[in-house]
Protein backbone atom coordinates (compact mmCIF):
# COMPACT_ATOMS: atom_id res chain seq x y z
CA UNK A 1 0.00 0.00 0.00
CA UNK A 2 1.16 3.38 -0.82
CA UNK A 3 1.83 6.07 1.71
CA UNK A 4 -0.80 8.24 0.65
CA UNK A 5 -3.74 4.99 1.10
CA UNK A 6 -2.35 4.73 4.28
CA UNK A 7 -2.60 8.45 5.19
CA UNK A 8 -6.37 7.87 4.22
CA UNK A 9 -7.05 7.78 7.95
CA UNK A 10 -4.78 10.07 9.66
CA UNK A 11 -7.10 13.06 10.07
CA UNK A 12 -6.99 14.06 13.60
CA UNK A 13 -10.03 12.14 15.51
CA UNK A 14 -10.40 15.60 17.76
CA UNK A 15 -10.32 18.23 14.97
CA UNK A 16 -11.97 16.24 11.65
CA UNK A 17 -11.66 18.11 8.53
CA UNK A 18 -11.61 21.91 8.01
CA UNK A 19 -14.18 23.25 5.54
CA UNK A 20 -11.18 23.60 3.05
CA UNK A 21 -10.42 19.99 3.42
CA UNK A 22 -14.18 19.43 3.14
CA UNK A 23 -14.04 21.62 0.17
CA UNK A 24 -11.45 19.99 -1.81
CA UNK A 25 -12.71 16.04 -1.56
CA UNK A 26 -16.46 17.51 -2.41
CA UNK A 27 -14.72 19.28 -5.73
CA UNK A 28 -12.45 16.24 -6.37
CA UNK A 29 -14.58 13.46 -5.57
CA UNK A 30 -14.88 11.74 -9.17
CA UNK A 31 -11.39 12.82 -9.62
CA UNK A 32 -8.00 9.94 -9.85
CA UNK A 33 -6.54 10.38 -6.39
CA UNK A 34 -2.96 9.09 -7.57
CA UNK A 35 -3.60 12.07 -10.36
CA UNK A 36 -4.12 14.31 -8.15
CA UNK A 37 -1.08 13.68 -5.99
CA UNK A 38 1.32 14.47 -9.02
CA UNK A 39 -0.84 17.88 -8.76
CA UNK A 40 -0.11 18.43 -5.37
CA UNK A 41 1.39 21.63 -6.03
CA UNK A 42 -1.00 23.03 -7.29
CA UNK A 43 -3.21 23.16 -3.63
CA UNK A 44 -1.23 25.03 -1.32
CA UNK A 45 -2.04 24.67 2.06
CA UNK A 46 -3.42 21.51 1.69
CA UNK A 47 -2.07 17.81 2.38
CA UNK A 48 -3.30 16.37 -0.41
CA UNK A 49 -1.79 12.81 0.11
CA UNK A 50 -4.34 13.01 3.28
CA UNK A 51 -6.87 13.84 1.21
CA UNK A 52 -6.37 11.89 -1.97
CA UNK A 53 -6.86 9.15 0.86
CA UNK A 54 -9.95 10.09 1.93
CA UNK A 55 -11.23 10.54 -1.92
CA UNK A 56 -10.13 6.76 -2.42
CA UNK A 57 -11.99 5.68 0.41
CA UNK A 58 -14.87 7.48 -0.64
CA UNK A 59 -14.86 6.30 -4.20
CA UNK A 60 -15.04 2.64 -2.51
CA UNK A 61 -18.06 3.75 0.06
CA UNK A 62 -20.18 5.17 -2.40
CA UNK A 63 -22.75 2.41 -3.08
CA UNK A 64 -21.26 0.12 -0.41
CA UNK A 65 -22.02 3.11 2.41
CA UNK A 66 -24.45 5.66 0.76
CA UNK A 67 -25.26 7.42 4.46
CA UNK A 68 -22.08 7.78 5.79
CA UNK A 69 -21.10 8.73 1.75
CA UNK A 70 -23.73 11.57 2.16
CA UNK A 71 -21.69 13.01 5.38
CA UNK A 72 -18.85 15.20 4.45
CA UNK A 73 -17.76 15.23 8.05
CA UNK A 74 -16.81 12.01 8.50
CA UNK A 75 -13.03 10.23 8.35
CA UNK A 76 -12.45 7.62 6.32
CA UNK A 77 -10.05 4.47 6.83
CA UNK A 78 -8.21 3.12 4.41
CA UNK A 79 -9.85 2.31 0.95
CA UNK A 80 -9.05 -1.63 2.22
CA UNK A 81 -10.37 -1.06 5.30
CA UNK A 82 -13.48 0.25 3.16
CA UNK A 83 -13.84 -3.13 0.89
CA UNK A 84 -13.63 -5.09 3.83
CA UNK A 85 -16.10 -3.36 5.76
CA UNK A 86 -20.10 -4.72 6.14
CA UNK A 87 -22.65 -2.36 3.35
CA UNK A 88 -24.95 -0.39 4.95
CA UNK A 89 -27.78 -2.56 3.84
CA UNK A 90 -26.34 -5.72 5.91
CA UNK A 91 -25.82 -3.70 8.78
CA UNK A 92 -28.82 -3.13 9.04
CA UNK A 93 -30.02 -6.53 8.83
CA UNK A 94 -27.98 -7.23 11.63
CA UNK A 95 -29.52 -4.52 13.85
CA UNK A 96 -33.08 -6.37 13.19
CA UNK A 97 -32.20 -9.11 14.72
CA UNK A 98 -30.68 -8.26 18.01
CA UNK A 99 -31.94 -6.14 20.66
CA UNK A 100 -31.91 -5.83 24.62
CA UNK A 101 -29.91 -3.25 27.21
CA UNK A 102 -26.60 -3.66 26.20
CA UNK A 103 -24.44 -4.66 23.02
CA UNK A 104 -20.50 -5.17 23.28
CA UNK A 105 -18.83 -5.06 19.82
CA UNK A 106 -15.89 -6.64 20.81
CA UNK A 107 -13.84 -6.25 17.38
CA UNK A 108 -14.54 -2.71 16.52
CA UNK A 109 -13.03 -1.39 13.13
CA UNK A 110 -14.85 1.35 11.26
CA UNK A 111 -17.69 0.58 13.31
CA UNK A 112 -20.50 0.40 10.38
CA UNK A 113 -22.09 -2.88 12.07
CA UNK A 114 -21.80 -1.46 15.60
CA UNK A 115 -22.81 2.26 14.73
CA UNK A 116 -26.27 0.00 13.04
CA UNK A 117 -26.71 -2.14 15.68
CA UNK A 118 -26.41 -0.05 18.13
CA UNK A 119 -29.58 1.70 17.48
CA UNK A 120 -31.31 -1.47 18.91
CA UNK A 121 -29.74 -0.98 22.40
CA UNK A 122 -29.55 1.27 25.31
CA UNK A 123 -26.11 1.55 25.37
CA UNK A 124 -22.83 -0.10 23.41
CA UNK A 125 -19.36 -0.73 24.31
CA UNK A 126 -17.04 -0.70 21.18
CA UNK A 127 -13.77 -1.84 21.68
CA UNK A 128 -10.60 -1.76 19.24
CA UNK A 129 -7.02 -2.35 19.84
CA UNK A 130 -5.74 0.00 17.12
CA UNK A 131 -5.87 3.66 19.05
CA UNK A 132 -5.94 5.51 15.50
CA UNK A 133 -8.94 3.23 13.98
CA UNK A 134 -10.62 3.62 17.96
CA UNK A 135 -10.25 7.31 18.15
CA UNK A 136 -11.56 7.54 14.16
CA UNK A 137 -14.74 5.88 15.33
CA UNK A 138 -15.28 7.91 18.23
CA UNK A 139 -15.38 10.83 16.02
CA UNK A 140 -17.62 9.75 13.21
CA UNK A 141 -19.71 8.41 16.04
CA UNK A 142 -20.32 11.80 17.47
CA UNK A 143 -20.97 13.01 13.89
CA UNK A 144 -23.88 10.58 13.03
CA UNK A 145 -25.13 11.15 16.91
CA UNK A 146 -24.28 8.20 17.90
CA UNK A 147 -24.55 9.03 22.02
CA UNK A 148 -25.08 5.67 23.24
CA UNK A 149 -21.60 4.15 21.77
CA UNK A 150 -19.13 4.19 24.32
CA UNK A 151 -15.37 3.93 23.20
CA UNK A 152 -12.51 2.00 24.29
CA UNK A 153 -9.02 1.66 22.83
CA UNK A 154 -8.22 -1.24 24.09
CA UNK A 155 -8.37 -5.39 24.13
CA UNK A 156 -11.95 -6.51 24.62
CA UNK A 157 -11.51 -10.28 25.96
CA UNK A 158 -9.40 -8.61 29.01
CA UNK A 159 -12.57 -6.58 30.01
CA UNK A 160 -15.02 -9.53 29.26
CA UNK A 161 -12.48 -11.50 31.72
CA UNK A 162 -12.67 -8.95 34.29
CA UNK A 163 -16.79 -8.25 34.21
CA UNK A 164 -18.35 -6.58 31.96
CA UNK A 165 -21.30 -8.01 30.54
CA UNK A 166 -24.52 -7.57 28.00
CA UNK A 167 -27.44 -9.10 26.20
CA UNK A 168 -25.49 -9.51 23.22
CA UNK A 169 -21.54 -9.84 22.16
CA UNK A 170 -21.04 -9.34 18.27
CA UNK A 171 -17.50 -10.52 16.63
CA UNK A 172 -16.28 -9.77 13.14
CA UNK A 173 -12.92 -11.22 13.51
CA UNK A 174 -9.99 -10.33 11.64
CA UNK A 175 -9.28 -12.35 8.94
CA UNK A 176 -6.09 -11.43 7.38
CA UNK A 177 -2.78 -12.89 9.49
CA UNK A 178 0.73 -11.70 10.49
CA UNK A 179 1.19 -11.03 6.49
CA UNK A 180 -1.87 -9.57 5.41
CA UNK A 181 -2.87 -12.85 3.67
CA UNK A 182 -6.73 -13.53 4.03
CA UNK A 183 -7.62 -16.47 5.97
CA UNK A 184 -10.99 -17.99 6.58
CA UNK A 185 -10.70 -20.69 9.31
CA UNK A 186 -11.95 -19.44 12.49
CA UNK A 187 -9.33 -20.85 14.54
CA UNK A 188 -7.00 -18.68 11.93
CA UNK A 189 -9.02 -15.40 12.56
CA UNK A 190 -8.29 -12.68 15.12
CA UNK A 191 -10.01 -13.03 18.04
CA UNK A 192 -9.92 -17.00 18.29
CA UNK A 193 -14.07 -16.78 18.92
CA UNK A 194 -14.13 -20.51 19.03
CA UNK A 195 -11.14 -21.03 21.57
CA UNK A 196 -12.63 -17.77 23.44
CA UNK A 197 -15.92 -19.59 23.19
CA UNK A 198 -16.10 -19.78 27.19
CA UNK A 199 -15.38 -16.31 27.69
CA UNK A 200 -17.96 -14.55 25.21
CA UNK A 201 -21.12 -16.62 26.91
CA UNK A 202 -20.31 -15.80 29.96
CA UNK A 203 -20.50 -12.18 29.05
CA UNK A 204 -23.23 -12.58 26.85
CA UNK A 205 -26.11 -14.87 26.70
CA UNK A 206 -26.26 -14.59 23.27
CA UNK A 207 -23.47 -13.76 20.37
CA UNK A 208 -23.35 -12.91 16.79
CA UNK A 209 -20.14 -13.54 14.84
CA UNK A 210 -20.05 -12.38 11.15
CA UNK A 211 -17.38 -14.45 9.04
CA UNK A 212 -16.25 -14.57 5.55
CA UNK A 213 -18.80 -16.00 2.91
CA UNK A 214 -16.21 -18.79 1.80
CA UNK A 215 -16.27 -19.96 5.60
CA UNK A 216 -17.68 -23.62 5.50
CA UNK A 217 -20.59 -24.28 7.18
CA UNK A 218 -20.41 -27.59 9.07
CA UNK A 219 -16.81 -27.20 9.69
CA UNK A 220 -17.41 -24.09 11.83
CA UNK A 221 -20.64 -25.77 13.05
CA UNK A 222 -18.23 -28.43 14.42
CA UNK A 223 -16.10 -25.41 16.52
CA UNK A 224 -19.09 -23.48 18.05
CA UNK A 225 -20.75 -24.31 21.03
CA UNK A 226 -23.76 -23.80 21.69
CA UNK A 227 -24.78 -22.69 17.65
CA UNK A 228 -28.44 -21.82 17.50
CA UNK A 229 -28.57 -20.37 13.48
CA UNK A 230 -27.03 -19.33 10.24
CA UNK A 231 -27.56 -16.48 8.74
CA UNK A 232 -26.26 -16.81 5.28
CA UNK A 233 -26.67 -13.19 3.70
CA UNK A 234 -26.92 -12.70 0.17
CA UNK A 235 -27.33 -9.13 -1.60
CA UNK A 236 -27.95 -8.43 -5.61
CA UNK A 237 -26.19 -10.91 -6.59
CA UNK A 238 -23.57 -12.18 -3.93
CA UNK A 239 -23.38 -14.02 -0.83
CA UNK A 240 -21.97 -11.98 1.40
CA UNK A 241 -21.26 -12.45 4.84
CA UNK A 242 -22.15 -15.77 7.22
CA UNK A 243 -23.62 -14.19 10.53
CA UNK A 244 -23.92 -16.92 13.22
CA UNK A 245 -25.82 -17.03 16.58
CA UNK A 246 -24.79 -18.47 19.62
CA UNK A 247 -27.19 -19.00 22.30
CA UNK A 248 -26.00 -19.68 25.72
CA UNK A 249 -29.59 -21.88 26.40
CA UNK A 250 -28.96 -24.59 23.66
CA UNK A 251 -29.03 -27.75 24.39
CA UNK A 252 -29.34 -29.69 20.93
CA UNK A 253 -26.87 -29.85 18.25
CA UNK A 254 -29.12 -29.12 15.41
CA UNK A 255 -29.14 -25.16 14.35
CA UNK A 256 -31.32 -23.61 12.02
CA UNK A 257 -29.66 -22.15 8.78
CA UNK A 258 -32.08 -19.15 7.40
CA UNK A 259 -30.95 -17.50 3.81
CA UNK A 260 -31.60 -14.03 3.64
CA UNK A 261 -31.45 -12.27 0.42
CA UNK A 262 -32.22 -8.83 1.58
CA UNK A 263 -32.50 -5.11 -0.07
CA UNK A 264 -30.32 -1.90 0.38
CA UNK A 265 -32.64 -1.24 3.29
CA UNK A 266 -31.56 -4.52 5.12
CA UNK A 267 -35.35 -6.21 4.43
CA UNK A 268 -35.31 -9.73 3.06
CA UNK A 269 -36.81 -10.04 -0.52
CA UNK A 270 -36.44 -13.77 -0.02
CA UNK A 271 -36.76 -16.11 2.97
CA UNK A 272 -35.38 -19.49 3.38
CA UNK A 273 -35.58 -21.67 6.20
CA UNK A 274 -34.13 -25.42 6.55
CA UNK A 275 -31.87 -27.50 8.69
CA UNK A 276 -29.38 -30.16 7.39
CA UNK A 277 -31.83 -32.96 8.54
CA UNK A 278 -34.26 -31.92 6.36
CA UNK A 279 -32.15 -31.73 3.30
CA UNK A 280 -30.75 -34.91 3.34
CA UNK A 281 -34.43 -36.41 3.51
CA UNK A 282 -36.12 -34.06 0.90
CA UNK A 283 -37.32 -35.85 -2.51
CA UNK A 284 -35.69 -34.68 -5.75
CA UNK A 285 -37.49 -35.04 -8.95
CA UNK A 286 -35.04 -34.65 -12.17
CA UNK A 287 -36.40 -33.53 -15.67
CA UNK A 288 -36.02 -32.27 -18.58
CA UNK A 289 -36.18 -28.43 -19.16
CA UNK A 290 -39.82 -27.56 -19.16
CA UNK A 291 -41.54 -24.00 -19.64
CA UNK A 292 -39.35 -21.88 -17.20
CA UNK A 293 -35.75 -22.31 -15.74
CA UNK A 294 -34.64 -20.82 -12.41
CA UNK A 295 -30.84 -20.44 -11.19
CA UNK A 296 -30.57 -20.37 -7.41
CA UNK A 297 -28.81 -17.12 -5.45
CA UNK A 298 -25.29 -17.80 -4.50
CA UNK A 299 -26.41 -17.39 -1.62
CA UNK A 300 -28.61 -20.45 -1.56
CA UNK A 301 -25.78 -22.35 -3.00
CA UNK A 302 -23.76 -21.82 -0.11
CA UNK A 303 -26.17 -22.51 2.44
CA UNK A 304 -26.74 -26.16 0.93
CA UNK A 305 -30.29 -25.85 -0.06
CA UNK A 306 -29.91 -28.20 -2.96
CA UNK A 307 -33.02 -30.59 -2.51
CA UNK A 308 -34.85 -28.58 0.06
CA UNK A 309 -35.76 -26.16 -3.08
CA UNK A 310 -37.73 -28.70 -4.95
CA UNK A 311 -40.21 -29.50 -1.72
CA UNK A 312 -40.44 -25.69 -1.19
CA UNK A 313 -41.15 -24.37 -4.57
CA UNK A 314 -42.59 -26.96 -6.39
CA UNK A 315 -40.00 -27.57 -9.03
CA UNK A 316 -37.10 -30.32 -10.33
CA UNK A 317 -33.65 -30.27 -11.11
CA UNK A 318 -32.22 -30.72 -14.79
CA UNK A 319 -29.22 -33.08 -13.21
CA UNK A 320 -27.63 -33.80 -9.86
CA UNK A 321 -24.75 -31.88 -10.37
CA UNK A 322 -26.01 -28.96 -12.55
CA UNK A 323 -27.71 -26.33 -9.51
CA UNK A 324 -30.49 -25.55 -12.41
CA UNK A 325 -34.51 -26.20 -11.36
CA UNK A 326 -37.45 -26.13 -13.59
CA UNK A 327 -41.61 -26.02 -13.52
CA UNK A 328 -44.02 -26.18 -16.02
CA UNK A 329 -45.49 -23.43 -14.02
CA UNK A 330 -43.91 -20.17 -13.08
CA UNK A 331 -42.94 -20.31 -9.59
CA UNK A 332 -42.08 -16.41 -8.57
CA UNK A 333 -40.95 -16.83 -4.64
CA UNK A 334 -38.04 -18.98 -6.37
CA UNK A 335 -34.37 -17.73 -4.40
CA UNK A 336 -32.76 -16.49 -7.23
CA UNK A 337 -33.37 -15.82 -11.09
CA UNK A 338 -36.17 -16.86 -13.01
CA UNK A 339 -36.21 -17.33 -17.09
CA UNK A 340 -39.59 -18.29 -19.68
CA UNK A 341 -37.45 -21.23 -21.45
CA UNK A 342 -37.27 -20.10 -25.46
CA UNK A 343 -35.66 -23.37 -26.81
CA UNK A 344 -33.65 -26.30 -25.77
CA UNK A 345 -30.69 -26.33 -28.35
CA UNK A 346 -27.56 -28.52 -28.43
CA UNK A 347 -24.17 -26.53 -28.39
CA UNK A 348 -24.39 -25.83 -31.89
CA UNK A 349 -24.15 -21.80 -32.81
CA UNK A 350 -26.26 -22.45 -35.71
CA UNK A 351 -28.80 -23.82 -33.97
CA UNK A 352 -28.29 -21.30 -30.91
CA UNK A 353 -28.89 -18.55 -33.73
CA UNK A 354 -32.21 -19.08 -34.31
CA UNK A 355 -33.67 -18.18 -31.21
CA UNK A 356 -31.35 -14.82 -30.66
CA UNK A 357 -31.68 -11.58 -32.57
CA UNK A 358 -28.41 -11.07 -33.85
CA UNK A 359 -25.60 -11.78 -32.49
CA UNK A 360 -26.15 -10.82 -28.17
CA UNK A 361 -26.46 -12.56 -25.21
CA UNK A 362 -25.84 -13.56 -21.55
CA UNK A 363 -23.94 -16.45 -21.32
CA UNK A 364 -23.68 -19.21 -17.77
CA UNK A 365 -22.31 -22.47 -18.28
CA UNK A 366 -23.54 -25.20 -15.20
CA UNK A 367 -21.98 -28.59 -14.96
CA UNK A 368 -20.68 -27.99 -18.57
CA UNK A 369 -16.85 -28.38 -19.95
CA UNK A 370 -16.59 -24.50 -21.19
CA UNK A 371 -16.58 -21.72 -18.94
CA UNK A 372 -18.69 -18.44 -20.47
CA UNK A 373 -15.73 -16.86 -22.18
CA UNK A 374 -14.47 -19.73 -23.92
CA UNK A 375 -18.49 -20.46 -25.50
CA UNK A 376 -18.55 -16.29 -26.20
CA UNK A 377 -15.28 -16.47 -28.32
CA UNK A 378 -16.25 -19.59 -29.62
CA UNK A 379 -19.70 -18.82 -31.13
CA UNK A 380 -18.86 -15.14 -31.87
CA UNK A 381 -21.75 -13.46 -29.69
CA UNK A 382 -21.36 -10.26 -27.53
CA UNK A 383 -22.40 -9.57 -24.16
CA UNK A 384 -25.83 -8.52 -23.40
CA UNK A 385 -29.24 -8.18 -24.72
CA UNK A 386 -32.20 -9.44 -23.59
CA UNK A 387 -31.74 -13.43 -23.79
CA UNK A 388 -29.82 -15.85 -21.72
CA UNK A 389 -28.18 -18.74 -23.07
CA UNK A 390 -27.76 -21.52 -20.01
CA UNK A 391 -24.92 -24.22 -21.32
CA UNK A 392 -25.65 -27.58 -18.55
CA UNK A 393 -25.38 -30.69 -18.55
CA UNK A 394 -29.04 -32.66 -18.06
CA UNK A 395 -29.62 -35.80 -15.89
CA UNK A 396 -29.00 -38.09 -18.90
CA UNK A 397 -25.66 -36.75 -19.36
CA UNK A 398 -26.71 -34.46 -22.42
CA UNK A 399 -24.94 -31.40 -23.19
CA UNK A 400 -27.56 -28.67 -24.05
CA UNK A 401 -27.98 -24.85 -24.04
CA UNK A 402 -31.14 -23.12 -22.73
CA UNK A 403 -32.47 -20.45 -24.46
CA UNK A 404 -34.22 -18.15 -22.21
CA UNK A 405 -35.78 -14.32 -21.47
CA UNK A 406 -36.77 -13.09 -18.49
CA UNK A 407 -40.40 -13.94 -16.99
CA UNK A 408 -42.45 -10.92 -16.94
Amino acid sequence: MSNWQEMAAESSAHNGLTEAEIAFIREHLYDNPGELILKAGKFRGLDVKKLAGQIQSRQKALKKLPEWSANENLIFPPALSVEQCSSEATAHYKAGIVSGKTLIDITGGMGIDCYYMSRSFAQTHYFEQQLQVASTAEYNFTQLGATRIHVHAGESLTALRNGLTADWLYADPARRDANKEKVVRLADCTPDVAGNAAVLLNAAPNILIKTSPLLDIDLASKELQKLKEVHVMGYEQECKELLFILDREMREPDFKIKVRIIDAAGQPIHELDFDREEERNALVDYSRPLGYLYEPHAAVLKAGAFKTLCARFNVRKLAMHSQLYTSEDYSAPFPGRCFRIVAVCKPDIREILQHIPGDKANITTRNFPAKPEELRKKWKIKDGGDHYLFATTLADQSKVVIVCVKPI
